[in-house]
């Protein structure tokens, strides 16, 4: 049987906590075995796109893909596939717009846990929409923050989200009139914006303080800038969350770095930081994680958002999807 999962489904569904402790570990036992995730497919037609992420992950017993569609006028829809990795069946056929942006938040807070200081309590937020709101709740979960300075364009969109999350965080939230003004003195600087198609960074890398840990999630296109290239370049560990080269192809902040410092590499990636083959060695180091989002984090939120639902009997089960043919 298959269980389909609309996005009210998801979102009545995904708690960040234990969102982050479950794709924490799914990434953890991936990166002790050999998972496959290839490259992501880009097709442009017109003016609509089309990615495929795929990927067969060992440790969670499971294979499946990520694919969205966009076009200029009509928005993006997300869909992720989960079949048994043994059996072929497929298990779950989940809308992922709101679970991208849940997996966004909870891959933040796995690197987060390991990245910032323990005694981070202060946030510097650049953005306020719903992937601000997710990386915020996801550092929230791993730290004990009680002041966050928040900063967006627009002053209604800062004051807004002010008022929509104290609440739900335990946390003081400031809106602020200035991006110096969100991350100076901050502990941890959440960047969860983009300035659009040609537009310049939202953060550069000139604020950086001492012992500060950056979390960079919106450069996820060629086209898309976020940091400075000195936000790169300057931190004492940089890690990513996919190999370099697939993200230099991935992120035009890292297609800037690449014009002005071609042998520039991070520290590792997200499963060397799992496997503590990189770090923060002390509390002056200036850290930054840079993520574009894989098939492999997809999955497994995609698998846990699974398990829950079949636990609650949410969702809508049919007929399996994929029986097996004999020729």
């Amino acid at each position: 049987m298959t269980l389909i999962l609309s996005d009210k489904d998801v979102r009545g569904l995904g708690d960040m906590s234990s969102l982050v402790e479950l794709l924490g570990s799914g990434l953890r036992a991936e990166a002790e075995t050999t998972a496959v995730v290839p490259a992501r497919v880009n097709l442009d037609h017109g003016e609509s796109m089309l990615r495929v992420m795929p990927a067969i992950l060992p440790g969670a017993g499971i294979l499946g893909l990520k694919f969205f569609h966009g076009t200029l006028s009509g928005g993006i829809r997300y869909s992720v596939i989960v079949s048994d990795l043994a059996s072929g069946e497929v298990l779950a056929c989940v809308d992922a717009a709101y679970l991208t942006a849940l997996r966004t938040g909870a891959t933040s807070g796995v690197a987060t846990r390991h990245l910032a200081r323990a005694d981070a309590a202060r946030v510097g937020l650049i953005g306020s929409g719903l992937e601000a709101e997710t990386n915020l709740a996801a550092v929230c979960a791993v730290r004990p923050i009680s002041e966050v300075k928040v900063y967006s364009r627009n002053p209604e969109n800062r004051a807004d989200f002010a008022v929509r999350m104290a609440p739900r965080l335990d946390a003081e939230i400031v809106p602020v009139a200035s991006p110096e003004a969100a991350v100076t003195g901050a502990d941890i600087v959440v960047v969860a914006t983009n300035t659009g198609r040609g537009g310049a960074p939202a953060f550069h890398g000139s604020c950086l303080e001492a012992g500060q840990h950056v979390v960079s999630i919106g450069s996820t296109a060629p086209f898309l800038r976020e940091l400075d290239a000195e936000a790169f370049t300057r931190p004492d560990v940089v890690v990513f969350d996919v190999a370099h080269d697939a993200m230099v192809h991935e992120s035009g902040d890292l297609s800037a770095v690449a014009d002005v410092s071609p042998e520039w590499r991070p520290a590792g990636t997200l499963a060397d930081l799992l496997a503590d083959r990189v770090g923060r060695d002390d509390d002056a180091q200036v850290t930054l994680f840079k993520s574009v989002g894989s098939a492999a984090q997809d999955l497994i939120a995609a698998e846990a958002i699974y398990r829950l639902a079949c636990d609650q009997g949410v969702g809508l089960v049919v007929p399996d999807l994929s029986e097996p043919k004999t020729f």
